[in-house]
């Protein structure tokens, strides 16, 4: 598996900073495809204001962005817990080991 390490000798495994840095770094750039879905949420909602088009009940330019919105904010969070527990651990490695 990708970013895991183990022993022969049957210790359990690891994850090493790099993979777990690799995968924050895929998570930011899918954070900025969700600002550019909420760009275009609102270049819609703009333009079907502008040309005053109906839009039926079933879709919501409102719920879209909110759905924009909360992808967004638990990304968000998600990458400050996983960078934050990186931290951690790193401090925690030096004062033990050097």
């Amino acid at each position: 598996m990708p970013g895991r390490s183990s022993s022969s000798s049957g210790s359990t495994g690891f994850i090493s900073f790099s993979g777990v840095e690799s995968a924050l770094s895929s998570l930011k750039t899918f954070q900025s495809c969700i600002s550019s879905g909420m760009d275009t949420v609102s270049s819609v909602a703009l333009d079907l204001v502008e040309t005053q088009t109906e839009v039926s009940s079933e879709y919501s330019m409102d719920k879209a962005m909110v759905e924009f919105a909360i992808m967004d904010r638990d990304l968000n969070h998600y990458v400050k817990a996983v960078q934050s527990t990186i931290n951690h651990v790193s401090v925690c490695h030096s004062l033990c080991c050097f």
